[in-house]
């Protein structure tokens, strides 16, 4: 089995309990998450908020009760205000809109996405980020994101 392998090969410790929650996550951020953004207080969806909240990629979230549109949407509409939109991905602007979350580090929840992506997605979901200077640089379709 890979495990014992990988276990020989580079004396790795594994256990077969591990729990996301007591290993990286903050109870007091995460009672804060309760309490204030409505959290639901199961495992998984703790869990899942602690992957968001370490995360240094754009999330896709398949979430079909809505409780983590509801949990984001309440973060970024109380701490980030002016920097945060929600649009429909059959909205006319949306192409325009991502760009401008991109080049200035806004939050963009696109909703109703279809099972299959388009592929303007790819570019966002696997960035291809080069730096030029002291700046790092998106592609984006076509256009490149400063």
């Amino acid at each position: 089995m890979w495990v014992d392998s990988i276990q020989k090969n580079f004396k790795f410790l594994i256990s077969d309990n591990v729990n996301l929650i007591k290993v990286i996550g903050n109870k007091v951020r995460i009672e804060n998450w309760k309490a204030l953004f409505n959290l639901p207080n199961d495992d998984l969806s703790i869990e899942n908020a602690i992957i968001l909240d370490h995360t240094s990629r754009w999330p896709l979230c398949i979430d079909p009760q809505n409780q983590a549109s509801a949990f984001i949407k309440k973060q970024g509409f109380d701490l980030k205000k002016d920097l945060f939109k929600v649009m429909k991905a059959t909205d006319d602007k949306l192409t325009s809109e991502i760009e401008m979350s991109i080049k200035f580090g806004k939050w963009l929840i696109i909703e109703n996405l279809n099972e299959k992506l388009s592929s303007e997605f790819e570019s966002i979901l696997t960035p291809q980020i080069r730096i030029k200077g002291k700046t790092k640089i998106l592609k984006y379709g076509d256009k490149e994101i400063e």
